[in-house]
């Protein structure tokens, strides 16, 4: 069972608040599908790891080649190109362009079965990419596949492509914040704080074993770190001031070892000296408690202490830091003040 993380309505906001405003430009781009594969092979297209896996059928992808080949027009694309890369990254047309490099490369999209057109003119049926004429090859490689192309232009970031991806609806299932971080800041620091994520003591703090497959508990490695390393910096949202620091450190593996060093250090003090599932009230762990006294432990390393549950208890009964830690979590003075008192109540 994963980890139950308490509901709090100020939480919850803070997760729907775009305080943003964004200049987007969105133009077409009419590639050839060659200009399209070529594109895939090299890295320059790629599909978010949120997307819903391929679904669907060989006669479904057979009937959009088929349309190809007979010159029928096509749903366009949209791609949203990064500004630091220059990759464009699939928002909607997964299914048609993988069906479409599956057909060139003659394998099926995530099967091992060659991909032979099924349920098309007699002339076409039965045939991979290989067995078409001439003629028809040239046609299929030229055949153009409209494509909008989606660019944040004002503030130079990629910031947009958050929000963008925050209301997109895959098989059914809404986004949540950590989901899209991790498939828009993809690189290294998003391994990184996975690793964090399974380091044994972590886990007994979080009171479960298994890893949320939809990474809430690795938000809250990076709410720690991000708060530890960054809080004289907040601003609200949580959810724009936590995107802002994965986004920041996105590549940047110089840091990654005192962040390690000091987020390991915090969790075996924490496992040392509190009792077991800390964070946890009735309702389940406390990701404001979570937050403010993990920076506490991150910030006090040196300051060994053999047993800090009576120091704890007394936080936890102090009226202030409990209006702190269940209303109103995410505002810059509350988020300030709680991680103040989890300093003072147990460091001094």
């Amino acid at each position: 069972m994963t980890v139950k993380i308490e509901q709090i309505k100020s939480e919850r906001d803070d997760a729907e608040e775009d305080v943003s405003r964004y200049k987007i430009a969105a133009y077409p781009a009419d590639y050839t599908l060659q200009g399209l594969y070529d594109k895939w092979i090299s890295e320059e297209i790629f599909v978010p790891p949120f997307q819903r896996r391929f679904v669907w059928t060989i006669n479904q992808a057979s009937s959009l080649i088929e349309s190809f080949l007979l010159g029928l027009p096509v749903p366009p694309l949209f791609l949203y190109r990064e500004s630091d890369t220059q990759r464009l990254l699939v928002v909607d047309g997964q299914q048609r362009l993988r069906s479409v490099f599956g057909y060139f490369a003659e394998e099926f999209p995530d099967t091992r079965q060659r991909f032979s057109l099924r349920k098309v003119k007699a002339v076409w049926e039965g045939l991979v990419f290989s067995q078409l004429n001439s003629a028809d090859k040239i046609r299929l490689r030229d055949a153009v596949l409209r494509t909008i192309i989606i660019e944040q232009l004002d503030p130079k970031d990629n910031t947009s492509m958050y929000h963008i991806f925050k209301r997109l609806n895959t098989g059914g299932t809404t986004l949540n914040s950590q989901e899209i971080r991790n498939a828009l800041y993809h690189g290294e620091f998003s391994k990184f704080l996975m690793e964090l994520n399974s380091i044994p003591n972590w886990r007994v703090i979080l009171g479960s074993a298994v890893v949320d497959k939809r990474y809430r508990d690795v938000e809250l490695v990076l709410r720690t770190l991000a708060l530890a390393e960054n809080g004289d910096r907040y601003h609200k949202p949580m959810t724009d001031f936590l995107t802002d620091f994965m986004k920041e450190n996105r590549n940047n593996k110089e840091r990654f070892e005192k962040y390690r060093s000091n987020f390991e250090g915090a969790v075996n003090y924490v496992v040392e000296t509190l009792d077991s599932k800390p964070f946890h009230r009735q309702r389940g762990l406390n990701a404001a408690i979570c937050d403010s006294v993990m920076v506490a432990f991150y910030h006090n390393l040196l300051n060994r202490k053999l047993d800090l549950r009576e120091q704890y208890r007394k936080l936890l009964n102090n009226d202030s830091f409990d209006r702190y830690v269940s209303s109103s979590t995410t505002d810059v003075d509350t988020v300030k003040q709680r991680i103040k008192l989890a300093q003072q109540g147990l460091f001094g």
